[in-house]
C-alpha cells in the first residue's frame, strides 16, 4: 500500500470515531450569603456570585448536574467504558441586576453531590471550609455584556493541558451521575448575575459534555503507521 492509500485508509478509519456532543441544564443552583442558602423564588431563578465588598449579600454559586440521561446515551452510542471524554465546558446565562459588575469568578470542583444545597443547608459564604475537596478548575473575568448573554468556559479539554481540578472533573464524570462545581468570588468587587435553573427567561448554569469512541488498537496502529510514513516522506523532501 503506498502513502496516499494508507493516509486516506487511516483518515477514514479516524472519521468513523465521530464525536457525540450533549448537554444539561443544572438540577439545582443555590446562592450562598453569609447567613446560609438564599431562598424563596429569587434563590433559584437566578445565580449570584458577589464578592466581599457587598457585605451581607456577598455569596458565591453552587450548580449541581444530573448526568445519568448523558451518559446513558454516550453508552449507547458507543457501549459501555466504550467513549472518552473530549471536552466539558459550562454555559451560563447573564440575567443582569443594577448591582452587576465585572470582575474575577474562580470556578470550583468538588465531588460531594450529597451536601444540600436548597435550605436547610449548611453552606455559609464565604467559600474556604465548605467543600474540603474542592480543585480549582479555572478563573475567568465576568463582564457585563446584557442580560441573554451566554458565556461559555471550557473546563477540560483532551486535546490540551489540564489541571488535577480539570483531571478530576473529568475522572468524576466517568465515575458518577452527577456533577457539582462551584463558582467563587475571585475579587471583592465583582459580582456576576446569572439565570438560576428556575428562571422563566434564560436558560440556567449549562454543562456541555463532547465525548467520542474509544480508538481500538487497530485503529492507532493504522494512524501511528501513516504518521510515520508522512513524516518520513518530509524528511526525504527536505533532504
Amino acid at each position: 500500500m503506498n502513502m496516499q492509500k494508507l493516509l486516506a485508509t487511516t483518515l477514514l478509519c479516524f472519521t468513523g470515531l465521530s464525536a457525540h456532543a450533549a448537554s444539561v441544564e443544572a438540577i439545582q443552583n443555590a446562592t450562598v450569603q453569609p447567613g446560609g442558602v438564599r431562598t424563596g423564588g429569587s434563590g433559584i431563578n437566578f445565580f449570584n456570585v458577589e464578592g466581599a465588598d457587598y457585605g451581607s449579600f456577598a455569596s458565591y454559586g453552587v450548580a449541581r448536574f444530573d448526568i445519568a440521561s448523558l451518559k446513558a446515551q454516550f453508552d449507547t452510542q458507543y457501549g459501555v467504558n466504550g467513549w472518552v471524554i473530549d471536552s466539558i465546558s459550562l454555559s451560563l446565562t447573564q440575567s443582569n441586576a443594577a448591582f452587576t459588575a465585572d470582575g474575577a469568578v474562580d470556578v470550583y470542583f468538588t465531588g460531594n453531590d450529597a451536601v444540600s444545597i436548597v435550605s436547610p443547608s449548611p453552606l455559609q459564604y464565604p467559600f474556604a471550609g465548605d467543600f474540603a475537596d474542592a480543585q480549582q478548575v479555572l478563573s475567568y473575568e465576568f463582564v457585563q455584556v446584557s442580560s441573554g448573554m451566554v458565556e461559555t468556559y471550557t473546563l477540560f479539554d483532551r486535546a490540551a493541558g489540564n489541571n488535577a481540578g480539570a483531571q478530576a472533573l473529568a475522572a468524576d464524570i466517568l465515575a458518577d451521575s452527577r456533577v457539582t462545581l462551584a463558582l467563587v468570588d475571585g475579587d471583592g468587587g465583582v459580582a456576576a448575575t446569572y439565570a438560576g435553573y428556575n428562571n422563566n427567561t434564560y436558560a440556567g448554569p449549562t454543562l456541555n459534555i463532547e465525548v467520542s469512541a474509544v480508538p481500538e488498537a487497530d485503529s492507532w496502529a493504522m494512524l501511528i503507521a501513516g504518521l510515520g510514513l508522512l513524516s518520513f516522506a518530509v524528511r526525504r523532501k527536505a533532504a
